[in-house]
């Protein structure tokens, strides 16, 4: 469906582009310190996913090196990716 982003699938520019001009995807990046259930765990609580959201979204980062946990406007992108790496996690916003 065009302009429906999910997580883990690309995003498809062409027909999606201006559903999502001017947002941001908050990445997070797997990293050798934390444990799965700590990640599962600072995703719900900073993005309020479900747990079976949140565990597709560690396991896609562990797996892939990076996940995209959320797309959301500039002003909650900045606020999420500080959230994660307050509990030390590794993430970055990119422009979409």
């Amino acid at each position: 469906m065009p302009g429906t982003v999910t997580i883990g699938a690309p995003v498809d520019l062409v027909d999606g582009a201006a559903g999502l001009s001017g947002m941001w995807q908050v990445v997070l990046f797997n990293d050798d310190h934390n444990s799965a259930w700590h990640v599962v765990a600072c995703l719900r609580r900073v993005f309020g996913h479900n747990e079976q959201l949140a565990f597709k979204v560690m396991m896609e980062a562990h797996t892939r090196g990076r996940a995209i946990a959320e797309v959301e406007d500039k002003p909650k992108a900045q606020l999420h990716k500080d959230q994660l790496q307050s509990f030390g996690l590794t993430a970055a916003i990119e422009a979409i």
